[in-house]
């Protein structure tokens, strides 16, 4: 459920009571950038700590996505301790403190995502929009076939207005220590509105983070998103998986697909422009379920760069750089399961059933 009001609050604010988490961002859309970048599924997890807050979104135990904003991200961030008092954003996270440091405490719930989303957009204009700088936008008017009102048209709300773009919504956020409740209030130009959002409990994730770190890295690649962005387009959407190829030798990196209009195929050499960084340690193979790997594009469409990690199972590792307003980035992580042959002699994907 979601309760919305214009002015006053009844009750005691956040700011008095005691074991609430409270934070403030000048411009929501440092929120809605990374939240668009993962809203593919109806809800996330959300882990509210003492270094910032955190959204994890999973698809069929399969494929997991993730961001993040940190303390450093927020105007003002107090986290509550076990006891009720407040741990200021000032203090250091690696400095040492007593034995209720709240350091390893978290506020963990799930949330309906759009909700979430349809709330902190609610002013429309510029807020309902992710970050775009000056130069992403003029990448956006030069991509063929559609302008750049149309490139940013997807992620408009129903209530943009034109005329404002340049007006910043603030918000402020704040969730009890239970995490029964996520509490919005968002201004601009003096009009506030609040919004409640019902939470829920957390749901449960295979972590295939861990699966992925258990490994060693055999293949790296940085890119700039546009390239990454370009090769994902020329991919058949009827095609049911994509093949990932790293290589020490040519062709280095490879993506490719079989659909009902044919094959493609994009090789990337190490030495041109478009990569930016190539490590390799073996020639590594391995194929994914398009469908899984198609939610990444709501994040590669955002982002500047991106760095394509592969582990020595297959596992896929997508971190993209977003732009959250002028001077800050965050970073948005897809992680995908490999499609295990049966008959390989590789031991079963945690992510995928038999």
């Amino acid at each position: 459920m979601i309760a919305s009001s214009l002015g006053n609050s009844t009750g005691p604010p956040a700011s008095v009571r005691p074991n609430v988490f409270r934070a403030k961002l000048d411009d929501v859309r440092a929120l809605v950038s990374v939240l668009k970048a993962v809203a593919f599924k109806d809800k996330a997890n959300c882990i509210i700590s003492r270094d910032g807050m955190r959204f994890v979104v999973e698809d069929s135990h399969a494929s997991l996505a993730r961001c993040h904003l940190q303390q450093a991200h927020f105007r003002d961030y107090f986290f509550p301790s076990q006891h009720g008092s407040v741990v200021p954003q000032t203090l250091s996270i690696d400095a040492g403190g007593p034995s209720d440091d709240p350091a390893t405490l978290e506020i963990t719930f799930s949330v309906d995502i759009q909700t979430l989303l349809d709330c902190l957009t609610i002013f429309g204009g510029s807020s309902s929009n992710p970050f775009s700088s000056p130069a992403m936008q003029a990448r956006a008017a030069e991509l063929p076939g559609a302008s750049q009102q149309q490139q940013s048209q997807a992620f408009r709300h129903p209530h943009h207005r034109d005329g404002d773009e340049k007006t910043c919504v603030a918000v402020r956020i704040s969730c009890p220590l239970e995490g029964n409740e996520l509490s919005l209030t968002l201004e601009e130009k003096g009009v506030v509105t609040m919004c409640q959002l019902t939470t829920f409990e957390p749901e449960p994730h295979v972590d295939l983070h861990a699966s992925f770190a258990a490994q060693r890295i055999v293949g790296k690649v940085i890119m700039k998103s546009q390239w990454l962005r370009d090769a994902f387009s020329e991919l058949d959407g009827t095609s049911d998986t994509v093949t990932l190829l790293v290589s020490p030798a040519a062709p280095y990196f490879r993506l490719s697909a079989s659909g009902l209009a044919g094959d493609t195929q994009m090789d990337y050499p190490k030495d041109t422009d478009v990569v930016e960084s190539f490590h390799c340690m073996k020639t590594s193979t391995n194929n994914y379920k398009y469908s899984l790997l198609q939610p990444c594009l709501r994040a590669l469409a955002l982002s500047t760069k991106s760095n394509i990690r592969i582990n020595e199972t297959g596992f896929l590792s997508m971190q993209f750089m977003v732009p959250i307003n002028e001077n800050d980035i965050s970073f948005v992580e897809y992680l995908v399961s490999p499609l295990v042959d049966e008959d390989d002699g590789n031991p079963p994907n945690p992510g995928l059933a038999p």
